[in-house]
């Protein structure tokens, strides 16, 4: 819009400031929140992380090798998985506790852990935790459950292990024309490293 005078011009502009100045202040004043708010929450997370991963090391270093017992890891890494729940080392720290579980025959709190990790753990390592879990399971003799949780597997990484359980599982169930079936899967899954366990049941039962 043109203005005949300078005077015009700015009774213009003083108008403008009086419909939309408050808005325009707003804006800028939402805008540097949300850059310092952001700028503030990377910040957070990386302390986070820092701490994270200061509290998983001092867990790890609280481990006697040789021993079957750790109480001291145990009491650290459960305190790092309730403070940090979110990050990686937490489901670390629940994988090397079920580890331990199992190595005390402690299949009921290994489980536990296994199940916290897959179901609300970090992404990264909930495939590797549900697989874990079906083992559990398989030596629980609580053979419907391996099946199904080893069958939400569905990473291509893990689908040799996830079948060889599920074959396991059937063979539990008394299902031995389903197990010999899930194990011929398992050898295709495998792509031609077949573990020693699955080489044994191939040649059980006689799958080329």
């Amino acid at each position: 819009m043109a203005y005949e005078t300078e005077e015009q011009q700015v009774e213009a502009i003083k108008n403008f400031w009086k419909e939309n100045g408050s808005a325009i202040i707003l804006g800028a004043i939402i805008g540097f929140g949300g850059l310092f708010g952001w700028r503030y929450y990377q910040d957070q997370q990386r302390v986070q992380a820092e701490q994270a991963s200061e509290a998983y090391a001092a867990a790890m270093q609280s481990i006697q090798a040789g021993q079957t017992e750790n109480p001291q890891f145990v009491e650290q890494a459960n305190q790092l998985i309730k403070d940090y729940a979110d990050s990686s080392y937490a489901s670390m720290a629940a994988l090397k506790l079920a580890q331990q579980y199992v190595e005390q025959n402690k299949l009921d709190e290994a489980a536990e852990q296994l199940r916290w990790v897959a179901d609300k753990g970090n992404s990264t390592y909930k495939a590797t935790a549900t697989i874990r879990l079906a083992r559990v399971l398989l030596q629980q003799e609580k053979f419907a459950e391996a099946v199904t949780v080893a069958k939400s597997v569905t990473a291509d990484a893990h689908q040799a292990t996830s079948k060889y359980i599920q074959a396991e599982a059937l063979l539990g169930q008394d299902k031995k024309d389903e197990a010999i079936a899930m194990f011929k899967q398992a050898k295709e899954a495998s792509e031609g490293f077949t573990s020693p366990l699955l080489a044994l049941r191939l040649t059980e039962f006689g799958i080329e």
